[in-house]
């Protein structure tokens, strides 16, 4: 590939700032939502030795992901484009992506899950890829 490559996929330092500073973020969300009683029912849940329960948990955080994500499009579908990038505004569409963020890190770090090194990897494999690589649409 001839073009120039984002940073975080040519450095190794900005990779492990990046991974460094996200993973701070994500144990803090993550300790933010314990603190709030969110992972009391869960942990309880998948305590109990149920089989399978801990895909069930970790498919009704997903669901609240894809809530995050469906508020984000009601964000923009509602919302004039010059309010999108207000984060100080609660339901903002920025607002609504960080909330989906948000929970992404909460999940991963509940799994201990690396996922700011999945982030890097998947923007590297990006970065590699051709121009609408397979001639997809979107």
């Amino acid at each position: 590939m001839n073009r120039d490559l984002p940073v975080i996929a040519e450095s190794l330092w900005h990779q492990a700032d990046f991974i460094q500073a996200f993973g701070k973020a994500s144990r803090g969300a993550y300790q933010v939502n314990v603190a709030n009683g969110w992972w009391e029912d869960r942990n309880a849940i998948m305590a109990s030795g149920m089989p399978s329960v801990v895909p069930l948990v970790v498919i009704g955080c997903l669901g609240l992901v894809q809530s995050e994500a469906s508020e984000a499009i009601e964000a923009a579908r509602k919302q004039p484009q010059g309010a999108w990038g207000d984060y100080l505004t609660k339901d903002t569409l920025v607002r609504e992506l960080a909330g989906t963020v948000v929970r992404c890190m909460d999940l991963a770090t509940r799994f201990d899950l690396p996922l700011a090194e999945a982030i890097v990897e998947e923007i590297k494999a990006n970065a590699e890829r051709g121009y609408k690589h397979g001639g997809k649409a979107a």
